[in-house]
């Protein structure tokens, strides 16, 4: 039997070689001089880390589907020995980033007749072409044939699904993918909107990278953010090269009218640079056209104004509500003792026939609904009013970063499940109605919240009297060109493994915090679900009825309400410290 030693730097001397790149060299050096290596997220690992065998003479076709099964994690390397269990036709053919399965445990393997072998396996999540990872419920199977044919007197796969591409555990996919991010602009806030991708290393992520941010908004999003890279934009040269002295990756771009358009070379240039810098080992971005550079002071680096900044979201007070009477408190202690500073404004005391209190970041608009979900009560600095002609089952209000209240709800006289958003400033407002796409006639949203960076949205939904069960969903805000909302794009599914959500929050602009049961859990639990993650599980409460989200800059710490009217922050890695007790906790702009 022969070994191939498989490479981790997933063959990228081959790769920079191609794209005309010096400094990747087989050979020693002869220059006494030191040179810069490669930049350290972009140097090869150790030459050798794991042996993934050839196919064995005579193997038989359950050993030959084993093997090349087992070999799957090598698809990016320059000698892949995946390939070497295909027929030659077969290998030429197969696209391994098509379709990705993540595996949990080991494949059960039978022969059905003479060369034809089927697979069954337990499957984790998958990730598609475009790179999203989705985790799916446990107990998920695959069942899938493949056929074999003899090449000179030995078994090779000639055949599997047309939509075949990765079988790989857990542990091959961190080796040979990598979570990144995909960036978006709501150019009325001037922020960044991420959207994580698992890309493969092998290919030359750079270069993955910059496809993904040039290949069309997903459908979830558009009308809800802007991008430079949609259209006819697209990589002149098969790679990103990233040279290893100077660090700097230059992308070659194509398209006809880039250059004319003012707007879209700003946004490819803000897009493109921060989605790369991030990566790590690029201290530079030179993007080109026609062999012309398109930023006017050439390279950009992280120190260049692009014009967008991420979201930095923190909060260092928050209302603890206690009957009618609201206490600023710091809601970034363990104990959620009272603010020191004073809040510039007066707040006003709420009866307890309001519920589901929420707050502008400067705490000077609040806004609750009535006790039976049918009126929407407004307060801004020191006026307030009733709305009573809004919907029916309202949920609890949410303020979104452009300056609006959103609720959700049914419209009067049993219609479909309708969104309504209103001026936080002008108590006297009228609000303003949005349909809710794609969604059962029986359902209806129980939840509604604005992401951080004002361009999507997470509801809760559910058929309507069964307040067990629940689904979250993740939909881009569709504006029109003043900003003002105007639809919701088509949902996606967020955290399936969950069989019944009651609760969401953002976390953070990739992250959200759920309330909610998988179909192993008695009780409800909270869960970290990052958007294009796996899900995780925060330590168990008894009596658990929400876990809400303080943001804190790079991320957000938890804090739970039990049933018995008592919150609880995070203590260690999976406890829960009993903090102090309240109705309510309402955390400023959310």
């Amino acid at each position: 039997m022969t070994t191939h030693r498989h490479r981790t730097g997933r063959g990228l001397c081959a790769l920079l070689a191609t794209a005309v790149l010096a400094g990747c060299s087989g050979t020693l050096p002869t220059d006494p001089l030191p040179r810069a290596g490669l930049p350290v997220d972009v140097q090869p690992r150790q030459d050798v880390q794991r042996v993934l065998p050839r196919p064995e003479a005579d193997a038989s076709v359950t050993e030959i589907v084993r093997g090349f099964l087992r070999s799957n994690v090598g698809f990016a390397e320059d000698d892949d020995v995946a390939r070497d269990f295909l027929t030659a036709a077969l290998a030429s053919e197969w696209v391994p980033t098509s379709n990705v399965l993540v595996l949990d445990g080991n494949p059960e393997i039978t022969t059905v007749e003479p060369g034809v072998v089927s697979v069954t396996a337990r499957v984790s999540g998958s990730i598609d072409a475009t790179g999203r990872l989705t985790e799916l419920p446990a107990g998920s199977t695959t069942t899938e044939t493949f056929r074999l044919t003899p090449i000179d007197g030995q078994w090779r796969i000639s055949a599997f699904p047309e939509a075949f591409g990765l079988w790989l555990s857990r542990s091959d996919l961190d080796q040979a993918f990598r979570s990144s991010t995909v960036l978006y602009l709501n150019p009325t806030l001037g922020l960044f909107v991420p959207d994580v991708r698992w890309l493969a290393e092998g290919e030359g992520l750079p270069t993955s990278l910059a496809r993904a941010q040039l290949a069309p908004v997903p459908t979830h999003l558009e009308g809800a953010v802007v991008t430079g890279g949609a259209g006819d934009g697209r990589l002149t040269v098969a790679a990103v090269p990233v040279d290893p002295e100077t660090q700097v990756a230059t992308v070659n771009l194509q398209g006809a009218g880039i250059s004319e358009d003012a707007e879209r070379v700003a946004a490819l240039r803000a897009q493109l640079a921060h989605s790369l810098l991030a990566l790590g080992g690029i201290r530079g971005v030179d993007l080109r056209l026609a062999g012309r550079s398109l930023d006017p002071g050439g390279t950009v680096t992280a120190s260049t104004d692009l014009g967008y900044s991420d979201v930095r979201r923190s909060v260092d007070r928050a209302l603890l509500r206690v009957q009618d009477r609201l206490v600023v408190i710091d809601p970034t202690l363990y104990d959620l003792r009272n603010a020191s500073a004073d809040v510039p404004v007066d707040l006003p005391t709420v009866p307890i026939s309001w519920t589901g209190l929420a707050a502008s970041p400067s705490l000077d608009s609040l806004a609750a609904v009535s006790v039976d979900g049918t009126e929407l009560w407004r307060w801004h600095d020191g006026e307030e009013s009733v709305n009573p002609g809004v919907g029916d089952d309202l949920t609890h209000p949410t303020f979104d970063p452009h300056g609006l209240i959103w609720v959700a709800g049914e419209a009067r006289g049993g219609e479909a499940a309708r969104l309504w958003f209103v001026d936080s400033t002008d108590v006297d407002a009228v609000a303003r109605p949005v349909d809710v796409p794609d969604l059962d006639p029986s359902e209806r949203v129980r939840a509604f919240r604005v992401s951080p960076d004002g361009t999507r949205a997470l509801l809760v939904v559910g058929p309507d009297g069964e307040e067990d069960r629940g689904r979250l969903l993740v939909a881009g805000i569709v504006r029109d060109a003043a900003g003002q909302p105007t639809a919701l794009a088509p949902p996606v599914p967020a955290a399936p493994t969950l069989t019944s959500v009651t609760a969401a929050h953002w976390g953070s602009a990739t992250e959200l915090v759920v309330t909610g049961r998988r179909a192993v859990d008695e009780s409800p639990l909270g869960f970290r679900v990052p958007l294009g993650g796996w899900l995780r599980p925060l330590g168990e409460r008894q009596g658990l009825d929400e876990v809400l989200a303080v943001p804190t800059g790079e991320g957000y710490s938890p804090v739970a309400r039990t049933e018995d009217g008592r919150f609880h922050t995070t203590e260690g890695s999976s406890g829960w410290y009993d903090a102090r007790n309240g109705d309510e906790l309402v955390i400023p702009g959310s």
